[in-house]
């Protein structure tokens, strides 16, 4: 009977450690796919020598590729300031996690429990190491995520609830536990006889076995190891009582009847053969393939793709990086099963025609593919990339829920770029995908030297966009309005523009949309609010005539109290009056409508008027009129333009709207201003209709300081006469 006991035991200790590393290889494929959906937008090139705004941008960019989990995604440079996807910039220097040396044996970093500060609840970091182009370590790439997260993991992955699975940090903090109260608090038991085996103690251990109790006072037998790739320990008890009940049934019965209760407490601890399906089915324990889709794994297709290219150096390839637009919002509006199959559907005609021309294929995070196909020249690829396009959206049209793919594309021929890694290359691809942005006629990009130089201008705009301001490279023009009832001058638009001594005269259609979309415009809103105040204070101070001044506000503030308090400072510095001062907000901000409101009262508190831009562009809506109480309608240019006939007249359809759109301004005692007039044909006709007031061409263009104070008193003279 001893050696009964001795064979029970044995196999109750192989299966407790089986399912311990079952769950330990959950947990670990659960944490690699975020690692996974990190790396999804690390382009090394743009890492390796891009401005930290310009990968701050990056990664705003393609928030919408990145795991809905992650709370904050951020890129530290050398000098620990943080870039925010919220477009933040946080000094992070002193912040524990941020340590070269935690990347000394892995290129990702799974950090302990930590109290961040752009956060109110405990999070954990998933990092990557960046470096540059000399392969010198240069910052991290971050995604923030709630602890509580690895208790939705815990949630997938357990079978029963006989063996509980807890999580603790390097620390030895408890991550998860069934009972959320010792979550984040170092676990010591209660009973004097185990108050040594606690929990930071066996995080220091890392793996071994120990006799203990649990959290309700129960005798536990407690199995623990190290999470691969990770640091933390994942513990898992079992309760002393299922090996008393094999001792008991061992005391009883023969040793025959002892094989039957073995696998009784198999059974009840989860069989071998049944967890070991169940891994496999999820996954948890092959990690090469996706579970999914039953395509190779992101990490599998760049490993073979990476033996591909170098058995081959002499070949030509193509790289595709392709996923679905829309992708989040499928996944939330058809449940997560319905996106599933989608996945699969999709995963399937792609593989099929990968195999038709002896391509590999991989699928990384959510709904991205990758595609490595060998080629004989870029044309023939293309135009086999262009016929398959047509088929696979032939096929796509039969699916139950429509659904649109776009490819990123990029080309490489190994010895022409003996360096160039399978990450790089999925990083070009990527970044030519995301250029397509929403253009449903574009479903594919390529990346070339175009692409490359549009980034390098931009990295050259930005590198130099803050000198510029100190500088005072950035200078105000002003377009005069008309009043069409006696086409007098009665206001102005202050128009930036930037003249860099060296990269020359820099116009807003080129560094507009780069600084909305790395956040610089806010610093250069209020650098020409100072600069328009400066100006009418002067004037008014020589004794000059003054007309009132519109300026722009960015579609980046969202913050009422902090634009008005930064607003109002600059305004009080300067003794002129508020009427002499127009703020022009447009609806397609980054604001809702109560927060266009808000400034709108604000504004109107302090005694300015408000004038709503790009009215009629088509983004505007008609009942946010009644919501947002704005002084001036603005009409866009192209608005304007797009209602001409060939002969200048304007067209009979577009006339009665335009009319209308000026009747119900009127009707709302609104004031109506159209911008791009250039001939007098817009002119007659915008007055025909009752249009107060015009800026354009035919009248002025924009104009120096100097040449619009001159324009003003010419237009003085002439109405004096």
């Amino acid at each position: 009977m001893k050696n009964a006991r001795k064979t029970a035991q044995k196999a109750y200790h192989e299966n407790c450690e089986m399912i311990l590393q079952g769950y330990s290889i959950g947990i670990h494929h659960y944490l690699e796919n975020y690692r996974t959906s990190l790396e999804s937008i690390y382009y090394p090139q743009l890492f390796a020598n891009g401005s930290a705004e310009e990968i701050q941008k990056w990664i705003i960019q393609n928030l919408q590729y990145l795991s809905d989990d992650f709370c904050h995604v951020f890129y530290v440079d050398s000098n620990y300031q943080g870039y925010f996807s919220t477009g933040e910039v946080v000094d992070l220097r002193g912040e524990v996690y941020l340590s070269p040396s935690n990347f000394n044996d892995s290129n990702y970093y799974v950090s302990d429990m930590q109290y961040f500060s752009m956060a109110d609840y405990p999070v954990f970091f998933i990092e990557k190491p960046c470096y540059n182009s000399e392969r010198e370590f240069n910052g991290y790439l971050c995604a923030s995520l709630k602890i509580s997260v690895l208790s939705k993991i815990d949630e997938k992955i357990r079978i029963g609830e006989q063996a509980v699975p807890v999580i603790i940090d390097r620390a030895g903090l408890i991550l998860t536990h069934p009972d959320e109260n010792y979550i984040g608090k170092i676990y010591i038991p209660a009973s004097k006889k185990y108050r040594k085996i606690t929990s930071d103690v066996t995080a220091r251990e890392g793996r071994g076995y120990v006799e203990t109790e649990n959290h309700l006072g129960e005798p536990i037998d407690l199995f623990y190891t190290v999470i691969e790739d990770c640091g933390w320990t994942l513990a898992v008890g079992f309760k002393k009582e299922y090996l008393s009940a094999i001792y008991t049934k061992v005391d009883i019965i023969k040793y025959l009847i002892l094989l039957v209760t073995i696998g009784a407490l198999v059974l009840l601890l989860f069989c071998e053969t049944f967890i070991s399906n169940y891994f496999y089915r999820n996954q948890l324990i092959e990690p090469l393939y996706d579970p999914l889709t039953k395509l190779w794994s992101r990490q599998k297709f760049e490993s073979e793709a990476a033996k591909i290219l170098r058995r081959n150096p002499k070949s030509k390839f193509m790289l595709i990086d392709t996923d679905i637009r829309g992708f989040k919002f499928i996944n939330q509006n058809y449940t997560e099963d319905e996106a599933d199959k989608m996945i699969a559907f999709y995963a399937r005609i792609l593989n099929d025609i990968v195999q038709e021309y002896k391509g590999i294929i991989g699928r990384g995070y959510a709904d991205h593919f990758y595609i490595l196909v060998k080629i004989r020249n870029v044309r023939e690829a293309m135009n086999i990339f262009k016929g398959n396009s047509y088929l696979l959206n032939e096929m796509i049209k039969a699916y139950e829920i429509p659904f649109f793919p776009k490819f990123g594309i990029t080309f490489c021929k190994p010895s022409y770029h003996p360096e160039i890694s399978v990450k790089e290359l999925i990083g070009q691809a990527a970044f030519a995908k995301s250029t397509i942005k929403d253009n449903m006629l574009s479903p594919y990009s390529i990346y070339n030297a175009r692409l490359l130089s549009k980034i390098n201008e931009e990295r050259k705009i930005e590198q130099c966009m803050k000198s510029s301001i100190e500088n005072q490279d950035f200078f105000v023009m002003y377009q005069p309005k008309i009043l069409l009832e006696n086409e007098t001058i009665v206001g102005a638009e202050a128009l930036v523009r930037w003249k860099h001594p060296e990269l020359g005269m820099i116009y807003p259609d080129r560094f507009i949309p780069l600084f909305e979309r790395n956040g610089f415009i806010v610093k250069l809103d209020f650098y020409v609010y100072d600069k328009v105040f400066r100006f009418l204070d002067s004037q008014i101070k020589a004794g000059k005539p003054v007309v009132p001044i519109s300026v722009n506000m960015s579609r980046n503030h969202n913050k009422p109290e902090s634009f008005m308090m930064e607003f109002m400072r600059i305004f009080r510095r300067y003794a002129i009056p508020p009427y002499l001062v127009q703020v022009e907000i447009i609806e397609r901000s980054v604001m809702n409508r109560e927060t266009l409101c808000e400034i709108t009262n604000a504004l109107h508190k302090e005694g300015f008027t408000v004038a709503m831009d790009d009215f009629g562009s088509g983004e505007s809506s008609l009942n946010m009129l009644t919501k947002v109480p704005v002084d001036v309608l603005k009409f866009d240019r192209e608005f304007l333009l797009s209602s001409m006939c060939e002969n200048g007249e304007v067209e009979e359809k577009s006339a009665n709207f335009i009319r209308t759109l000026v009747k119900l301004g009127k009707n709302l005692d609104k004031e109506t201003v159209f911008e791009g007039v250039e001939t007098q044909k817009q002119c007659d006709f915008l007055r025909s209709v009752n249009c107060d007031q015009v800026q354009g061409y035919f009248y002025s263009k924009p104009l120096m300081e100097e040449d619009f104070v001159n324009f003003i008193a010419s237009n003085i003279k002439e109405n004096e006469k």
